[in-house]
């Protein structure tokens, strides 16, 4: 198996101290607000998260957001972003697959596209989890 080092991308972080993971060409990054919040923000659109996969290069970009909603009750949320629909549909394929380790509840957030989506997940889910299937999922794209 062939695979490269990568680093995670992850905002007001100097680029030398992020988390690796041996997927190729897969950033991660994390935010402390809504995927919603994200999305409305004034200078966020889908259009610039794509520039930015594209930019770096990234066949599947991951944002992570952990945060409390209205009533205190934290919450955590992911938006993938894929180069394809078809690495979309085999990323969402292995998801269910380790549904587990990793329960998805679709986020409807409109003006995404197909090589776009955006889930709930548990709130007692890690970075480590997450990064740690998309290492599974890097090595089986690989074969």
């Amino acid at each position: 198996m062939h695979s490269i080092d990568l680093q995670i991308v992850e905002p007001g972080k100097p680029d030398n101290t992020g988390s690796r993971l041996m997927v190729s060409h897969v950033g991660m990054s994390s935010i402390g607000i809504s995927i919603g919040r994200l999305l409305a923000h004034e200078n966020t659109s889908t259009q610039e998260i794509v520039h930015f996969q594209q930019f770096e290069k990234l066949r599947l970009f991951m944002v992570v957001s952990g945060y409390y909603d209205t009533e205190k009750n934290f919450k955590r949320e992911i938006l993938v972003s894929a180069e394809s629909i078809e690495l979309m549909k085999n990323l969402l394929h292995f998801f269910n697959s380790n549904a587990s380790q990793l329960p998805l509840k679709v986020l409807h957030q409109p003006g995404l596209g197909d090589e776009m989506r955006a889930f709930e997940i548990g709130k007692f889910t890690s970075r480590k989890t997450i990064e740690r299937l998309l290492e599974e999922f890097g090595g089986m794209s690989k074969r």
